[in-house]
């Protein structure tokens, strides 16, 4: 939980018991935790084109992971929700180009990553991000990503000089840059206080155009509309620039959906 007094801006960390850290006895905020979290969800499948969200309140209650989200206070009693960013901890197999192996090992995942079309390209969403990461102990190429769309590849260079992509055959990318730190072993080790590392003997799904058999996702049968890297990799390519000139085969008319997206922007009056 942080509070920024310039912008009015506190971020809420919501575990799978729908109770934001710091605020477990506000039976209000409490009641309606999974309401908000539910909305939130609809608004980011529908920035996505997504045929059904890939977070909710029940999807979070079933799970281990943690959703951090962003409210902005108009007063005392008053805010508005922002954002949402879903993430977790979840055993991947790996490949590593440079080396030309898989290992199965603990990731740090970013599911879901939405800001409110009001408040884009205002710092919002970096804020989130850095909270996050701040918070986990961990750098942004430290990172997996689901099935990263277009505008989350171009955030993550913007911000964080993240390009080189390297497709994991299993609905996420990882950056080069994320074998710097051995597989974010001590990284997860020091969250969870465990270590669950392995070698597998899964082979690289590259060039190939088998489905993926290794899944352990939210939204793979619902992301549709996302950036999905398949089988055109190539190590000597940046996905980052390529991605961004290409078409979206899937993109529908937005400006028929600007003004209902710009409704949903939640406002509650609770004493936080």
């Amino acid at each position: 939980m942080e509070f920024n007094s310039l912008t009015n801006i506190e971020v809420l960390k919501i575990d799978n018991t729908l109770t934001a850290m710091g605020y477990e006895n506000n039976v209000d905020l409490r009641n309606k935790m999974g309401w908000m979290i539910d909305e939130m969800g609809k608004v980011s499948a529908m920035a996505q084109d997504l045929r059904s969200p890939i977070t909710s309140a029940e999807m979070l209650i079933n799970s281990d992971h943690v959703l951090y989200m962003m409210i902005e206070h108009n007063t005392s009693a008053h805010f508005v929700v922002v954002g949402i960013l879903m993430t977790g901890w979840k055993k991947l197999c790996l490949y590593n180009k440079a080396v030309g192996s898989c290992k199965e090992t603990m990731v740090y995942c970013l599911m879901d990553f939405y800001i409110h079309e009001s408040r884009q390209f205002k710092g919002y969403g970096k804020y989130l991000i850095d909270y996050m990461l701040k918070d986990m102990h961990l750098c942004a190429k430290n990172l997996a990503i689901e099935k990263p769309t277009k505008n989350l590849l171009q955030f993550m260079w913007k911000h964080f000089q993240l390009s080189k992509l390297v497709n994991q055959g299993n609905n996420f990318i990882i950056y080069e840059e994320f074998f710097d730190d051995a597989f974010n072993e001590r990284s997860y080790n020091n969250s969870v206080n465990r270590i669950s590392t392995s070698a597998c003997t899964c082979q690289s799904m590259l060039g190939q155009h088998e489905t993926p058999t290794y899944h352990e996702t939210m939204g793979e049968t619902v992301q549709e509309n996302a950036v999905f890297l398949g089988s055109n990799y190539n190590p000597g390519i940046n996905f980052v620039e390529n991605q961004f000139k290409e078409v979206n085969a899937f993109q529908k008319a937005q400006q028929d959906r600007n003004s209902a997206k710009q409704d949903h922007i939640f406002h509650q009056n609770y004493p936080i």
